[in-house]
């Protein structure tokens, strides 16, 4: 048997996932539609597809379409638009890029990465080349020149080595003046950056520096919560989404004075993408996280066999450095901090600030594509949404955020067709998402049969890391 490479591997999925054979129009019938304005579900509909652009809505018999079409019996079904991811790392993909789309996430917002690369996979997808989500990219993220030299200084007392310290560095982009702030935002647009992220910055005159110059450019300035600033501050400052638990929480201010930070967030229409689904690694006993990370065979959780050796790897050497860390809170007090940012989150929520989903894949123990819909659920448990509130953080606002709404987010004619076709209700409970019977993305369609044979595929590739000789390589027609 011969090894396959992971390009030849996602080429031949790109291959035969039969974008050729896909027919020009589509038709699914009889289908419940939950098209993702917020109105309730619409019953026996027929939904017409025409060159991978929604053409026609309709009660069944309504609406016309050729014989020629392909016809999806949608009884008992559910539609709904593609999901998104709004926080995720597209690094050490191997042969897994495919992940987002196998499990219905059709469009992520990538939040640090080497861009050159980033901007290649997204060109490649666009052409048809690969199977993958449509991506939208900060490139290297915005960092603090002292705050990275301190962090390298640590890295290297863990006992990283060259290597690890520039893989590091790749994907960041070190501002340590003002005056620097317009040359970095202007050279990542260039290359290709949908948007600013930032991490740390040096100054408050630095951080709005960076915003002054993402407005300048025309695009967005997003991030991590930078703590020199206020809340309020980083809001009025131009930072259009907070990512993550924003710690220290703000439990401790009066109603009045939360009041106050949720009118700022409010007034300059700050998202928050909170991705409680990397909390678990944070705040389990570091036995039960090992566990999980040498899981390679999927005995504990099955998606364990989709994750490359790379990431597997980065999750190995992130639970090392964590549990020899005598200076790191034990995973009580850590999860103790959580629960306090997540009430004051949960707050906010009430009080109207919008929550978009968002994983931070591949974190230790999220999964490209699987781990969205644990985001879900768990912003329902979590915050309290509704699941419809939960389907539009992955879906409708999302799409505003990033200036895409007259393109997806919905289901409506004249948009693209990003669609999931679900086997049981998800207004019933939200972990329904999970049960997917076909995947349409920008109209090329993934049926049941055929994900699961991009499943095994991506499954069998990653084996053959291990031995080279377990593989055939990739079919195609």
């Amino acid at each position: 048997m011969k090894r396959t490479t992971a390009y030849a591997l996602i080429l031949g999925l790109a291959v035969s996932s039969g974008c050729t054979a896909d027919p020009e129009f589509l038709a699914i019938r009889n289908v419940t539609v939950i098209d993702g304005t917020g109105a309730g579900p619409q019953t026996d509909m027929t939904v017409v597809i025409a060159q991978s652009q929604i053409s026609a809505i309709g009660t069944d018999g309504s609406v016309d379409y050729p014989s020629s079409a392909r016809v999806i019996d949608g009884t008992g079904k559910y539609l709904i638009p593609g999901l998104w991811d709004m926080h995720v790392h597209l690094r050490d993909l191997g042969e897994t890029l495919p992940l987002f789309v196998i499990n219905g996430v059709t469009t992520v917002r990538d939040m640090g990465s080497e861009i050159q690369k980033t901007v290649a996979l997204r060109e490649q997808i666009e052409a048809g080349v690969l199977v993958g989500p449509r991506i939208k990219t900060s490139g290297m993220m915005v960092e603090s020149s002292s705050w990275v030299a301190q962090y390298v200084e640590l890295m290297r007392d863990q006992g990283a080595g060259d290597q690890e310290v520039e893989e590091f560095l790749r994907t960041r982009i070190l501002v340590g003046d003002p005056d620097q702030a317009r040359v970095i935002v202007d050279s990542l647009t260039a290359l290709g950056a949908d948007f600013i992220k930032i991490r740390h910055a040096e100054s408050p005159e630095v951080f709005a520096a960076i915003a002054e110059a993402a407005t300048g450019a025309g695009t967005q300035l997003v991030g991590h919560y930078v703590w020199i600033l206020s809340l309020e501050e980083t809001a009025d400052g131009g930072q259009r989404s907070i990512e993550h638990n924003i710690l220290p929480g703000f439990n401790d201010r009066s109603p009045e004075q939360k009041r106050e930070l949720f009118d700022a967030l409010l007034r300059n229409d700050t998202h928050l993408v909170p991705t409680l689904v990397t909390n678990y690694a944070e705040t389990q006993p570091f036995e039960n996280v090992i566990a999980v990370v040498e899981d390679t065979e999927g005995v504990l959780d099955s998606r364990n066999r989709y994750v490359s050796g790379a990431i597997r790897q980065r999750w190995i050497e992130t639970v090392a450095v964590n549990s020899a860390d005598t200076e790191r809170p034990p995973p009580e007090v850590i999860q103790q901090m959580m629960t306090g940012s997540n009430q004051f989150l949960a707050e906010a929520r009430s009080a109207g600030v919008k929550m978009m989903a968002g994983t931070d894949v591949p974190t230790t123990g999220t999964f490209f594509g699987f781990s969205l819909h644990d985001e879900l659920a768990l912003l329902v448990g979590t915050y309290g949404m509704t699941p419809m509130e939960a389907l539009r953080s992955a879906t409708a606002i999302p799409a505003v955020f990033m200036g895409m709404d007259a393109d997806v987010g919905t289901i409506e004619p004249g948009k693209r067709a990003d669609l999931l076709l679900l086997d049981a209700d998800p207004l019933v409970d939200i972990r329904n998402t999970k049960r997917i019977d076909t995947v349409i993305a920008n109209g090329r369609v993934f049926d049941r049969e055929t994900r699961e044979r991009m499943l095994d595929e991506i499954e069998a590739s990653i084996a053959s890391e291990a031995d080279p000789d377990m593989v055939e390589p990739a079919s195609g027609s």
